[in-house]
């Protein structure tokens, strides 16, 4: 996901206000609070995750979909894809290790979601790098909604990002808006520094996050239409799907069901991490990858003095973190007295994890778990994590 981290193989390696000039000072975004691990970690504030299954594999991503079954589905790295009901065992729901490419250490398959309207429109949507090392977003219509297990043979292939000579920076992440569209995390096209400049061009797909009508298709798009208000509709040289840009890895972003905030975890390069946020009335924004990391300039040739460059709302300096996992805010109700409208992110590196108030504020240091790959959440609203080792935890207290 980054310089110095390979998932799997390499792992040493909000405001319109924010649409203002270019930022040139660290003060735009709030500092993490710095502390010795563990040393803010209390019962009123203090994050825990426990151990609620093992076995599956490269676990890289948990979800629901939110159907009324119970079922959470966790995303095996390698190309497997599980339908599990805690306290009973796992079931391979798909199987597309055929198809996944996953030699190098952030290739596979990255990501998973379901049709908002899952259990009248079972049609399951999931990314992963192919065989040419593109991002490839297909979808499986079935049968029904209780079908319990995918055929590889119902693919249909939506959206190709090409890929062609890195194998880190994929990004992947799949997430439906309020909005029902399709919103997907694609990474700047691999290797140090964005060497194709792909992040800050809008004829790129690459280093985006996009947006897609999938409930339709337009030519020559047989799955997917570009919405009519996508930012760069009309304009000659760019790339319409693109929702929002200037981002490095945003290996895992969300949308929070309530405010319909965007939070996006993106992975830096050299001197920190970051969460980037845009509130849904906010669109075509500009994070700043490859002119900027984090507030700080890194390519000063890449910079534009016209540019609005929004900043971050958290960043983590190297070494407290070195690859950032995003998260979600939480908005269930079994520890809604202690972690309700609290974003909870953390980093595979150092396994630290942190919350924020989503409303503002900094982030703080909050618990612990090494290796953690993705934040999801149950059909009830509470958190689960998945960690490289094939465990899938839920969120607890400190207590």
């Amino acid at each position: 996901m980054g310089r110095r981290l390979a998932i799997g193989l390499l792992a040493l390696g909000l405001s319109a206000a924010a649409l203002g000039a270019p930022v040139t000072s660290a003060s735009a975004a709030p500092a993490v609070t710095a502390a010795r691990p563990g040393s803010l970690v209390s019962v009123a504030t203090g994050v825990t995750f426990s151990l609620r299954g093992r076995g599956f594999g490269q676990a890289v991503l948990v979800t629901s979909a939110t159907d009324g079954t119970g079922r959470l589905f966790v995303v095996d790295r390698v190309g497997r894809i599980f339908s599990w009901v805690p306290g009973q065992p796992a079931r391979l729901y798909l199987d597309l290790r055929s198809r996944v490419n996953s030699t190098g250490g952030e290739q596979g398959l990255l990501g998973l979601t379901f049709h908002p309207g899952f259990r009248t429109v079972p049609i399951v949507f999931v990314s992963y790098t192919d065989s040419t090392g593109a991002l490839r977003v297909s979808r499986f219509r079935l049968p029904s909604f209780t079908t319990p297990a995918v055929s590889p043979r119902l693919e249909q292939i939506v959206l190709t990002v090409p890929h062609p000579t890195y194998r880190n920076h994929n990004a992947g992440m799949l997430v439906f808006g309020p909005d029902s569209r399709l919103y997907v995390s694609t990474g700047d096209g691999g290797g140090a520094g964005d060497p194709f400049a792909h992040a800050q061009s809008l004829a790129s797909l690459s280093g985006k996050i996009l947006r897609l009508n999938v409930t339709q298709g337009c030519a020559p798009h047989p799955y997917y239409c570009i919405p009519p208000d996508n930012p760069f509709v009309g304009r000659a040289g760019a790339r319409q799907e693109i929702w929002h840009y200037g981002l490095r890895n945003p290996w895992r972003f969300s949308i929070d069901p309530v405010t319909g905030t965007m939070w996006i975890g993106d992975v830096g390069q050299d001197r920190a991490e970051e969460i980037d946020a845009a509130v849904p009335s906010m669109k075509g924004l500009n994070f700043g990858w490859s002119c900027r990391e984090g507030t700080s300039v890194y390519n000063a040739a890449r910079c534009s003095a016209t540019a609005r460059y929004v900043p971050p709302v958290v960043v983590v300096p190297h070494p407290q973190a070195e690859a950032l996992i995003g998260g979600v805010v939480y908005r269930g109700s079994r520890f809604a007295a202690t972690f309700a409208a609290r974003y909870i992110l953390g980093d595979y590196v150092t396994g630290t994890l942190w919350t924020r108030p989503s409303t503002g504020g900094a982030a703080t240091v909050a618990g612990k778990l090494p290796g953690v790959t993705s934040f999801g959440t149950d059909q009830g609203g509470e958190i689960w994590a998945t960690t490289l080792a094939g465990g899938v935890y839920q969120l607890a207290t400190a207590s």
